[in-house]
């Protein structure tokens, strides 16, 4: 499928078994496009745009996405293995109940985006823009983040056991009372302060 357009896949990947191979697009503009419940594999997409496309149920294997948009795109119950974002912008879409695994997301903005309920494994963010999103009731199991922004996220219900957030910006960020959600993560020492204005407590200076 490498020397056909991507419209020209769809058509044909609905018609067949809902699978696109091995395409490679680049500077696309895709607007309003159902791909639910679409399986893409080896697929490179170059800046490329993606405007209010329905990606909800779709698998994403070994794909690339590179200084490409997604605005307002839905990505509900998705699955993500090895898939790569880099240098992409996604601020404000819909990644509710998305499952990604073995995936690098580097370089990438997605403020105000919606991962409650997603499930992330042996995963890694490096130098992403996660402020003021969503991450309630999502599991979190090997995942790396690498100055990470997390300023305004809400992470309640999420533990973090075992995360290293000792290089991320978690100011501001929402908790449960009891900030339970912070047990077992590494902190760096200057964010103690940041967890102690959680709980209430006054530091001084």
């Amino acid at each position: 499928m490498e020397e056909i357009g991507f419209l020209d896949a769809l058509a044909q990947a609905r018609e067949e078994d809902d699978q696109i191979c091995r395409l490679t697009q680049l500077r696309q503009e895709l607007k309003g496009l159902d791909l639910s419940e679409l399986e893409l594999r080896d697929c490179h997409f170059h800046g490329c745009r993606f405007t209010d496309c329905d990606f909800s149920s779709a698998v994403l294997e070994r794909c690339l996405f590179h200084s490409c948009q997604l605005v307002q795109c839905r990505f509900g119950n998705s699955c993500w293995r090895d898939t790569a974002l880099l240098e992409c912008k996604a601020e404000g879409s819909d990644f509710r109940g998305a499952r990604i695994r073995e995936c690098g997301w580097k370089d990438t903005l997605l403020r105000y985006s919606n991962f409650n309920e997603s499930q992330w494994r042996s995963a890694k963010l490096e130098c992403c823009d996660l402020r003021e999103t969503t991450l309630s009731s999502a599991v979190v199991k090997e995942l790396t983040l690498e100055k990470v922004d997390l300023t305004g996220a809400e992470l309640f219900r999420t533990s973090l056991k075992g995360t290293d957030l000792s290089r991320c910006t978690i100011d501001s960020i929402s908790l449960s009372a009891s900030c339970a959600e912070l047990k077992g993560a590494r902190i760096a020492p200057h964010q103690a302060a940041v967890v102690a204005r959680i709980l209430g407590i006054d530091v001084a200076e």
